[in-house]
């Protein structure tokens, strides 16, 4: 009997010992709950960076319809490294051109422009070997610009000078 009660007081000290340590905050509060710290202003926040914020895809513009943009990388390469039956659509490659004759009404380094160009037109998915239109015009006669043609200009030595729509 002494036993049975040493066994029931000491189940009943543990007990009571582990409900004291659960209860040891104010009345009303979690079970050892730490204190609620407050931070100061801007501190422990995330802070997103700017280059993660959402930002619209950037797209060519609508008035581009050749998509000349794609090609601006090509400025500065020579018409040799350019693989003209790669791009896409109707393509006119423009040069001056020097015609055999002397022209008394061009004056080198006055004018800005010559006057003659060499101009050549390629047709959707035309092979580069295949023959070209080849024209050597004025300026002044190339007509209206097409919306649709991708045209690439070259310098004398034939490094690419603009590309654009026309």
């Amino acid at each position: 009997m002494i036993l049975r009660t040493l066994i029931i007081s000491s189940a009943l000290i543990g007990v009571l010992t582990g409900l004291s340590a659960c209860a040891s905050g104010p009345l009303g509060t979690p079970y050892n709950a730490y204190p609620v710290q407050q931070p100061r202003p801007g501190q422990g926040q995330y802070v997103r960076p700017a280059y993660l914020n959402p930002s619209p895809t950037p797209r060519i513009q609508a008035v581009d319809a050749c998509q000349s943009q794609l090609f601006q990388r090509l400025l500065g390469q020579h018409e040799g490294a350019i693989f003209i039956a790669g791009l896409p659509g109707t393509k006119r490659v423009i040069k001056p051109a020097t015609l055999e004759y002397t022209d008394d009404s061009f004056v080198p380094g006055i004018d800005e422009d010559p006057p003659f160009l060499e101009v050549r037109d390629y047709l959707p998915q035309q092979s580069l070997y295949a023959p070209s239109i080849r024209t050597v015009d004025n300026r002044i006669a190339l007509g209206p610009p097409d919306e649709d043609r991708l045209t690439i200009e070259l310098d004398e030595e034939g490094y690419v000078q603009t590309i654009n729509c026309g």
